[in-house]
């Protein structure tokens, strides 16, 4: 889902070709250090400890680890090992802000946010569509790169027929307005 979530945000985003295919099979592959994570963690119904946490926060650099013996796959490898970072900084595994942030991670943050915020979790329901897209929505340009958040959500909303409101700006910042995105009345 992550993949072709990804694939979908690239092509509202007209990167195709040798980029679109390597960001697209990081994608696929984002997640691949969960195998390293034990069960009890992946699984578990509730809130994970701190502890736990930090366990679970391996898993980029795990996945990283693990296929960094593909040198011709070197970029696919930092996507995956940074897919956890958040444009502000306050990310895994590196604390990487803004666009030292690999643009293919970028992107693969979007997606999987989103198929995580929409798919039932051990611990939580899957939220609605709307709500998951709202979120992404208020994440721009803190958690997320907003320009990627922007072409999601018009693909998205397209592909859903779904019409989000759009949060006011917050103090200092421009709007970030996607195209299919109008101001609430």
């Amino acid at each position: 889902r992550v993949a072709d979530l990804t694939r979908q945000t690239l092509s509202q985003l007209k990167i195709y070709g040798l980029e679109a295919e390597i960001i697209e099979t990081a994608a696929r592959l984002h997640d691949i250090g969960k195998i390293g994570i034990p069960d009890g963690i992946l699984q578990k119904p509730g809130r994970l400890t701190a502890e736990e946490t930090a366990v679970m926060q391996t898993h980029s650099k795990k996945g990283a680890d693990l296929l960094s013996k593909y040198k011709n796959f070197s970029r696919g490898v930092s996507m995956i090992m940074h897919h956890h970072e958040r444009w502000d900084g306050t990310g895994y595994p590196a604390g990487l802000s803004g666009y030292a942030i690999p643009f293919g991670a970028r992107v693969i943050a979007v997606a999987d946010s989103y198929d995580a915020m929409t798919s039932e979790r051990p611990y939580r329901s899957a939220l609605d569509n709307r709500q998951a897209i709202q979120i992404l929505l208020e994440g721009r340009g803190s958690q997320w790169d907003a320009n990627v958040v922007n072409a999601f959500v018009d693909m998205i909303s397209e592909r859903l027929d779904v019409k989000p409101q759009v949060m006011p700006a917050k103090q200092g910042m421009l709007p970030l307005m996607s195209k299919t995105i109008a101001n609430p009345p």
